[in-house]
């Protein structure tokens, strides 16, 4: 990625990487800037950090590099983390009873609901009005112009953003707003072995399956070689191939209209297809969607495919231990429905999540200003997607060359992370990833998987509620009385039917039930929030 088109592309995506701004315990309007360190307490939860506890967290140099971009912008945070399963209820009553508030919270755990209501109470300020006063530039400019999606998708009915996100933006031969993508990866090392050539079909894929339970391809005397996915879920990308979206709720963007894979035709064959691998074994239902035993499964080369993004390379190297050749291969699409199109599960490439917040305990909202503009900056932008210079990645003819991998072993005794890694649960991500380089690091079976979905035409995206504006207050209430009830419906329905514990005659009568929890009601929602977004996108 050039240095130029990266600074524009920062400069693009700041505005949901706002997450952070840090307020002063005292007011730093009596001195210039620059004089004064403004103090901002900021209150997250345990991330990704690969040591063992926060306390270890500034022996990483990309943490002591972060340490002195706040230091240039006058900024001293004190941070108090919080272990990630007690976060939750602990947040949740500090912000309830207003006390002991921190400048900035990290949100995520709180739905639109409450955090809105929080707003009407004054416990949280407008983020909007903040940039619109203070910033510098940096922050101004990404809100306003540069990046399209974050007013549309965290605009309040009364016209304020009371929250700033993590922010992704994925770019790849011209093409501004890449997608991610997902897909099956099956053990090529095995069907090698076998003589297999690469599927073409669904039945083909079946096949391979088989064949590696019933020759034996890990060759320890027992059938126990398993396709991972969960089958409670619809985000299992053999799902997409039968035509259907994503979640019990999904986006279909080629028509632009909410749908779901309990209203498609195509739902019964899907869940056929999964009873059969149950029968024969391929799909071990003991093993399916639980990630620990996948791990151990994993670990003793028993995994014969598995979901994931096509360039991970960490399947890999957690069965390589025990089987030194073994190589995972990812797929384009399988036709599984005869005259339709598979469908790819995508990943937005233009993606904001998770959620920061300023409280009102905040009196120092020219500091806040200031951390958004650092945050929007391209030295924490780099920083934050691919670690410092020289230690992860090193410039060639201006392009970012990621440094070898390095093992987690070696990583964490060195003390290097990139910072998102670091951060994580604390400060906003701001990622920009040119898909070209982010493939750079696997092999090139992955790599030209993973760059031909970029361009696929027919997608089911994840992450729904990157394309849902806002609930508005009535909405949310709705929301909030249908949704946990019918998701979990739709996952025991989903159980069962890959079971055989309901047969499949009985789907339609099941729908009608998931239709008296909200199924169809919830739909209608989305949908006119899907509209809305539309017609607030630029």
């Amino acid at each position: 990625m050039k240095k130029t088109k990266l600074a524009a592309l920062v400069l693009a995506g700041c505005i949901a990487a706002m997450p952070l701004a840090g307020c002063g315990r005292e007011a730093a309007e009596e001195a210039p800037e620059g004089q004064r360190m403004s103090h901002l307490k900021i209150l997250g939860t345990e991330g990704w950090v690969p040591c063992n506890n926060w306390n270890e967290v500034g022996e990483y140099s990309a943490f002591q590099k972060l340490q002195g971009l706040l230091a240039q912008a006058d900024l001293e945070i004190e941070w108090e983390v919080i272990p990630t399963e007690k976060y939750p209820m602990m947040l949740q009553t500090r912000l309830a009873s207003d006390k002991n508030l921190p400048d900035i919270a990290k949100a995520h755990t709180m739905d639109d609901a409450a955090l809105l209501e929080l707003a009407k109470q004054g416990v949280i300020l407008p983020i909007n009005k903040i940039v619109e006063e203070y910033s510098a530039g940096p922050a101004r400019e990404a809100f306003d112009k540069v990046f399209p999606t974050v007013r549309p998708l965290t605009t309040a009915e009364d016209g304020n953003i009371y929250w700033f996100c993590n922010m992704q933006n994925k770019f790849y031969n011209g093409n501004p707003n890449a997608n991610g993508s997902f897909s099956i990866q099956y053990r090529r090392d095995w069907a090698d072995q076998l003589g297999i050539p690469e599927p073409e079909t669904l039945e083909e894929f079946t096949e391979m399956l088989r064949a590696f339970r019933e020759k034996d391809a890990n060759g320890n005397q027992e059938k126990d070689e398993i396709l991972f996915i969960d089958p409670g879920s619809f985000r299992t990308a053999i799902a997409q191939w039968f035509d259907l979206p994503t979640g019990t709720i999904g986006l279909d963007p080629q028509n632009q209209r909410i749908t779901s894979p309990w209203k498609s035709p195509y739902v019964k064959d899907y869940f056929a297809y999964l009873n059969g691998l149950v029968n024969e074994g391929i799909l071990d239902p003991d093993v399916a969607g639980n990630y620990d035993l996948l791990e151990q499964k994993r670990a003793q080369n028993k995994i014969s495919a598995i979901w994931d993004y096509p360039d991970a390379m960490w399947n890999d190297a957690a069965v390589q231990p025990a089987a030194p050749e073994a190589r995972y291969v990812p797929l384009m699409p399988l036709p599984a429905v005869p005259g339709v199109q598979p469908a790819a599960m995508s990943e937005p490439g233009d993606m904001v999540w998770e959620r920061y917040v300023v409280t009102r305990a905040c009196t120092d909202l020219k500091a806040v200003a200031r951390l958004l503009d650092l945050i929007c900056s391209e030295e924490y932008s780099i920083l934050t997607t691919y670690g410092q210079e020289g230690i992860n990645f090193v410039y060639e003819k201006g392009e970012i060359k990621p440094l070898p991998n390095l093992t987690f072993d070696v990583l964490k005794k060195q003390r290097i992370a990139e910072g998102a890694i670091l951060w994580n649960g604390v400060l906003p991500r701001v990622q920009y990833v040119n898909m070209g380089i982010g493939s750079d690091t696997c092999d090139a079976e992955k790599r030209s998987v993973a760059l031909a979905l970029v361009g696929y035409e027919k997608t089911y995206p994840d992450q729904i509620n990157n394309f849902l504006a806002l609930p508005t207050s009535e909405e949310s209430a709705r929301i909030n009385e249908l949704q946990e009830n019918l998701d979990i419906a739709s996952q025991e329905l989903a159980w069962k039917l890959t079971l055989g514990q309901i047969p499949l005659s009985e789907l339609e009568k099941e729908v009608e039930k998931l239709d008296q929890l909200g199924l169809t009601e919830l739909m209608g929602i989305a949908q006119a929030r899907y509209d809305r977004y539309l017609e607030k996108m630029p």
